[in-house]
C-alpha cells in the first residue's frame, strides 16, 4: 500500500510541473504551429474534441474508429448520457462490448453511431474499434450525417468527389485514400458543422445543441495562480455504482485557501488506479482529463468511467495541486460492485455536537485483508456515505479538533482514542453483508472522571445497550472515553459497578467525578 501510494504521489508531483498552459477549454500546448489549430480549438469549445493528456492535443496522431464513433455521436445531437445507457445494449459486433478492454470507453458511442447507420462493421461481424480511418472513410461518416449521400453512391470515388462538392477537402491537401489524424478531421469536421448545409438548409452548428466549453486565451506558466496554503476535497456524484463496466461519475475536485476562499486559476492533476495491497492497475485512461484548471469557485470535475475488470476493485482517485514550492493531494475511492453496500451516517465533535467535515474514514478488514482509506468523507454536515465490500471490517473515523481546549493530555480506549495532538480516532466494529443500505450509529458523546483503587486491571468498563466500551486509566487516575448516546453502567472488570445510570448525550461531556472502589 505505501508503494503505489508513494507511486501516485510521484506521477501527480511530475503531472503537475509539466503542465504549461490552460488545461480546459480550447487550448492545447501541442497545436500553436498547426495549420488545423483554428479547427480544433472550434472542435474543443463545442465539447467534441478533448486532449489526450499532459494538455496535449496530439494532432498528428491517426484516427481510429472507436474516437470516430465518439465524435459523430456528438455530431448527431448524442451525449455521454446517452452513450452510458447504449453501453447497456446487446453487443452489436462480436468485438464491441462490455470487457473488450482498451476500447471499452468506446461502447456505447459506436452503439449509437451503428443503430444510426453512420458506420458500419467491417463485414464480418466485428467493427475494428482500434483500426485507423482513412480520410475517404471521415468524409463518408461525415456525408451520411450531413443527409447527403446518395444512393448507390459508387466507393471511393463517388464519396471523393462529395468531399470536393462539399467543400470537406477545404485547408489541407486531401488525400481520399491516406490515413487521417487528428488535425485533419477536425478541420473536414469544422467545415461540415459550421459551412455545409443540410439538404433542408439548416447547419450542424444550427440543430445540434452543443455543450460549450468556456473559451480561454492562450496562458503561459505565469497566468497560473500558486497558492501557498491549500486544501483540497474531493467528492464523487455517486458513491457506488453497478458493476458491468461503462458506469461513469462525475469527480469534483474544490481548491480553497485562506479562509476558506476559492483557489480559483491554480492547477489540479488527475490520477486513478486500482490500488490494493496485492494490486496496481493505472487507470488514468478512464479519466476524461488528467490536468484542469480551478473556476472562480475553486472547482474542477473529470468524469470517470468504470471498466468491467474493475468490479468489486476499489479505485482510488488522487487529486494534487502546487502549494508553494511544493504540492498537496487528497484522495478518495470509487467502487463499482453488485454485491457491496452503502455505509452511511453522521459525524459530530463528541464534545460539542457540531457537524464535523472533512473526516477520514478507514474499513480494515478484521483477517486483515484489505485497508481503504476514505479521505475528507464527511461533507459539512458530518454527513457521509461510502461504498464499502461485504466482510467484517475495524471502522475508524479520524478527527482534528484544532486548538480546540476540551481536554489536555492522552486518553485510550476501545471506543476512542484521544491524543494528546488533540486528534481523534473514533472506533466501531461492523459487519457488511451485500447490496445493504446500513445506517451507522457514529455520533459520540463523552464520559470522564477520575478511578481509584479499582484493581490491577487499570481499566474501566462501560456497560450500555450498544455493548460494553474500555477505558484506559492514566496514571494520574484520570479517563475519559466517547461512546454511543444511551445509559452505561461503569465498574470494574470483576463486575463490581461503580457507577449505575450515566446518561450520556451525543455531542455533550459527562463528568461522572471521582470514583472508587
Amino acid at each position: 500500500m505505501k508503494r503505489t501510494r508513494w507511486m501516485v504521489t510521484i506521477m501527480i508531483a511530475v503531472s503537475l510541473t509539466t503542465i504549461a498552459g490552460t488545461a480546459h477549454g480550447a487550448t492545447f500546448i501541442d497545436i500553436h504551429d498547426n495549420p488545423h489549430r483554428e479547427a480544433i480549438e472550434d472542435m474543443a469549445r463545442l465539447g467534441i474534441l478533448e486532449g489526450v493528456g499532459d494538455n496535449r492535443f496530439a494532432p498528428e496522431l491517426e484516427l481510429n474508429r472507436a474516437a470516430a464513433a465518439k465524435v459523430a455521436a456528438y455530431l448527431l445531437g448524442y451525449t455521454a448520457s446517452d452513450a452510458q445507457g447504449a453501453a447497456s445494449w446487446t453487443p452489436i459486433f462480436d468485438d464491441v462490448h462490455i470487457g473488450m478492454g482498451q476500447h471499452e470507453w468506446a461502447v456505447g458511442w459506436i452503439n449509437l453511431v451503428a443503430s444510426e447507420g453512420v458506420i458500419i462493421g467491417l463485414g464480418d461481424g466485428n467493427y475494428g474499434p482500434g483500426n485507423a480511418l482513412q480520410s475517404v472513410q471521415w468524409v463518408t461518416i461525415l456525408t451520411r450525417i450531413l443527409g447527403h449521400e446518395e444512393e448507390n453512391m459508387e466507393w471511393p470515388h463517388g464519396y471523393n468527389r462529395m468531399a470536393a462538392d462539399l467543400g470537406l477537402d477545404a485547408g489541407f491537401d486531401y488525400q481520399g485514400a491516406a490515413i487521417v489524424n487528428r488535425g485533419e478531421m477536425a478541420r473536414m469536421t469544422a467545415t461540415a458543422i459550421f459551412d455545409v448545409e443540410r439538404p433542408d438548409g439548416t447547419k450542424i452548428i444550427d440543430v445540434v445543441d452543443f455543450d460549450i466549453v468556456e473559451d480561454h486565451e492562450d496562458a503561459d506558466e505565469e497566468d497560473f495562480v500558486i497558492y501557498s496554503d491549500v486544501r483540497l476535497s474531493v467528492s464523487a456524484s455517486e458513491p457506488l455504482l453497478a458493476a458491468g463496466g461503462g458506469q461513469t461519475m462525475v469527480i469534483t475536485a474544490r481548491a480553497t485557501h485562506g479562509a476558506g476562499l476559492p483557489a480559483a486559476n491554480t492547477r489540479m492533476g488527475f490520477f486513478a488506479a486500482v490500488d490494493t495491497p496485492l494490486d496496481y492497475r493505472d487507470r488514468r485512461g478512464q479519466l476524461s482529463a488528467t490536468e484542469l484548471t480551478t473556476d472562480s469557485n475553486g472547482m474542477a470535475r473529470v468524469t470517470y468511467t468504470t471498466l468491467a475488470a474493475d468490479d468489486d476493485q476499489h479505485v482510488f482517485i488522487q487529486v494534487g495541486a502546487p502549494q508553494g514550492n511544493d504540492w498537496t493531494e487528497q484522495g478518495m475511492y470509487i467502487l463499482a460492485s453488485d454485491t457491496a453496500s452503502l455505509v452511511q451516517g453522521r459525524v459530530i465533535n463528541p464534545f460539542t455536537g457540531d457537524p464535523y467535515s472533512g473526516a477520514s474514514i478507514s474499513f480494515d478488514a478484521m483477517d486483515h485483508s484489505s485497508h481503504t482509506l476514505h479521505e475528507d468523507a464527511t461533507d459539512e454536515d458530518g454527513r457521509y456515505a461510502l461504498a464499502v465490500s461485504p466482510g467484517d471490517y475495524y471502522m475508524a473515523l479520524n478527527l482534528d479538533l484544532g486548538d480546540a481546549p476540551h481536554y489536555t493530555g492522552e486518553y485510550g480506549g476501545s471506543a476512542s482514542h484521544l491524543r494528546v495532538d488533540n486528534t481523534v480516532i473514533l472506533r466501531l466494529n461492523v459487519e457488511i453483508g451485500e447490496a445493504q443500505t446500513y445506517t451507522l450509529d457514529t455520533e459520540r458523546g463523552v464520559v470522564r472522571g477520575t478511578a481509584s483503587n479499582v484493581g490491577s486491571d487499570g481499566n474501566l468498563y462501560a456497560v450500555g445497550s450498544d455493548g460494553t466500551f474500555i477505558a484506559e486509566i492514566n496514571a494520574d487516575g484520570s479517563f475519559m472515553i466517547a461512546v454511543p448516546a444511551g445509559r452505561y453502567s461503569i465498574g470494574t472488570h470483576t463486575g463490581t459497578v461503580l457507577i449505575d445510570g450515566v446518561s450520556v448525550t451525543a455531542g455533550s461531556v459527562t463528568d461522572v467525578g471521582s470514583l472508587s472502589r
